[in-house]
């Protein structure tokens, strides 16, 4: 609450003492009935929100200072509880549309589904796979795994709810110089936390450094490469139980991958695909994964559309004190299937079903059966 009190006074602040500036304020609703009885086990973020809760609004605050400089700032309430989603400054057409700057807690930079977050861009209800998939690995937990053993014979308990690999459900704060160059368009960022675990507040010493770069071959198809490499954990996660000499920025996480788009009249395509590592500072081998997804939706009417998308998280492998070599986590295969209908267009309706199957355990597959309605206003 008191995230949403100080943007909103910095806002009306902006309004009141510039004389140029022009602020417009929109939202988007979205409202879930769904299976109530099925546990939500891969959609929750570190604040228990979901896609699938029964209601979530977004509040969004642009205020144009001038020809090159404006404000922009999302709240999402989700069921009632108020999250700063966004909240940054923005520069453009610094150098023509070769430079721009975005300052502040800014979108994802890695990737190409941050535009498409939204349920009235989403044409399912869930978050793609690769950006909200909870991993065993976790730090936070406050427990000290000195060994591969105790790892492998631990990540049980912490199952779908340790680090993402993308995260979406929070953006971070940072720097993010992008702009286009004739079939080009690049992003090259700095930022607080990590790709696995945004920050609002830096929490250590050194950044995250991000990029991605897109070559566009026609308006119907592209192909971007991103990548992320720096430090992740934060000062003073493990006290005094670190090797000696070591500080949590001695390790670090990264990852590289590519992003497509294709379109041909009524038909789209999007695919993305990770490849991720952590250091973790008890195991001798990096933790990695490799996590994507691919999308097809047709507009089969002028109103109507189905959508389809393939998600898959395969986790590698830790080799145990005996030398037998075993997955570090739990793969998991996402189904999504849904159909659409935009009976005005400030409204989007979807009838979608989210199958989620765990490899070697069961008892975590879920099925969610949903309609979602979202009025923009």
């Amino acid at each position: 609450m008191k995230n949403l009190i100080f943007i909103l006074i910095t806002l009306l602040f902006l309004q009141t003492t510039t004389a140029n500036a022009r602020t417009s304020v929109s939202g988007l609703l979205d409202i879930v009935f769904k299976n109530a009885e099925e546990r939500d086990l891969t959609n929750r973020t570190f604040r228990s929100f979901s896609t699938f809760h029964t209601s979530r609004t977004r509040l969004f605050f642009d205020s144009k200072i001038n020809d090159k400089t404006s404000v922009f700032a999302q709240v999402l309430i989700d069921n009632y509880d108020f999250q700063l989603f966004a909240a940054y400054v923005k520069f453009t057409n610094l150098k023509g549309k070769s430079l721009n700057i975005k300052l502040g807690l800014i979108p994802n930079t890695v990737g190409s589904f941050s535009p498409r977050t939204y349920s009235n861009k989403n044409p399912l209800i869930g978050v793609p796979l690769l950006y909200n998939v909870r991993t065993s690995f976790s730090p936070m937990s406050g427990d000290v795994i000195r060994n591969e053993d105790d790892f492998l014979d631990s990540f049980d308990g912490r199952a779908t709810k340790g680090f993402p690999v993308l995260y979406d459900a929070c953006w971070n704060s940072g720097v993010d110089f992008y702009g286009y160059y004739k079939n080009w368009d690049y992003s090259f960022a700095l930022i607080a936390g990590s790709m696995t675990k945004p920050l609002q507040q830096q929490e250590k010493n050194l950044p995250q450094a991000t990029t991605h770069l897109t070559y566009h071959f026609s308006p119907g198809f592209s192909i971007g490469g991103s990548g992320y490499y720096g430090t992740y954990l934060f000062e003073g996660l493990f006290r005094d139980t670190l090797p000696i000499g070591k500080k949590e920025n001695d390790y670090l996480s990264g990852g590289a991958g590519y992003d497509l788009y294709y379109s041909k009249k009524h038909f789209e395509v999007y695919s993305e695909a990770i490849y991720s590592f952590w250091e973790y500072p008890y195991l001798t081998k990096k933790l990695t994964a490799v996590t994507g997804y691919i999308e097809f939706k047709y507009k089969f009417y002028p109103a109507w559309y189905s959508a389809f998308r393939l998600g898959m998280y395969e986790p590698g492998t830790l080799s145990r004190s005996t030398g037998e070599r075993v997955k570090w986590d739990y793969p998991v295969t996402r189904y999504e299937f849904g159909l659409g209908f935009k009976p005005d267009r400030m409204i989007l309706i979807k009838l979608v079903a989210q199958i989620n199957k765990f490899e070697q355990k069961s008892e975590f597959d879920t099925e969610h059966y949903a309609i979602q309605t979202s009025i923009m206003f």
